[in-house]
């Protein structure tokens, strides 16, 4: 007999594990306790999802890309072209990791600990990439020095990974000069 799924199981599954990979953190969170808080049976998480690391990206790609519909809104009501670039460092190296630091985390987690033989379950960091770097040209447009900006948006992407793993480890960097300082050197002290 083939088993219905129902969005209300998938719903609660994914409302438990949300709640426990934010508290606690990837590894420590077992695929039992999200099936418990769920109140299903373990064999139904493997109807929905195949894995952990599957359920974990379940969770974190619309949190992600709610966060992200977030920061475009923020960038688009600044008004200097410093000022939008800041907003979006800011963002994605302050704000969103400090919004559910847990969940991030374990992204970071999962990440480092995965089978390097298997693919990622969601092209999530292309994804990202491509919106910080349509964000991007928005900001940059008019690049009378010809710099390529395209690594960017890699780079962005990096300093998040190492900001998110100090925050966890109470290493608090102070971002904002980060901010700054990237501002002087992508737009040159002209832009102040």
């Amino acid at each position: 007999m083939v088993q219905v799924k129902k969005k209300q199981v998938r719903q609660a599954i994914l409302d438990s594990a949300y709640d426990l990979f934010s508290e606690r953190g990837y590894h420590a969170t077992t695929l039992q306790e999200i099936a418990e808080l769920a109140g299903v049976g373990v064999s139904s998480l493997y109807s929905y999802f195949p894995s952990k690391i599957h359920l974990l990206y379940a969770v974190v790609e619309p949190w992600q890309k709610e966060a992200f519909e977030r920061l475009e809104r923020n960038v688009r009501k600044q008004k200097t072209q410093r000022d939008k670039l800041g907003a979006i460092m800011l963002g994605v190296w302050r704000d969103m990791p400090m919004e559910n630091v847990g969940l991030a985390n374990s992204l970071m987690e999962a990440l480092a600990s995965a089978d390097p033989k298997q693919k990622k379950p969601a092209p999530l960091l292309k994804w990202t990439e491509d919106r910080l770097m349509e964000m991007l040209k928005a900001v940059l447009a008019d690049n009378p020095d010809g710099i390529d900006y395209d690594v960017l948006p890699t780079l962005f992407m990096m300093a998040y990974d190492g900001f998110v793993i100090n925050r966890r480890l109470n290493d608090l960097r102070d971002i904002e000069r980060l901010s700054d300082a990237m501002c002087d050197i992508i737009l040159g002290k002209r832009s102040k």
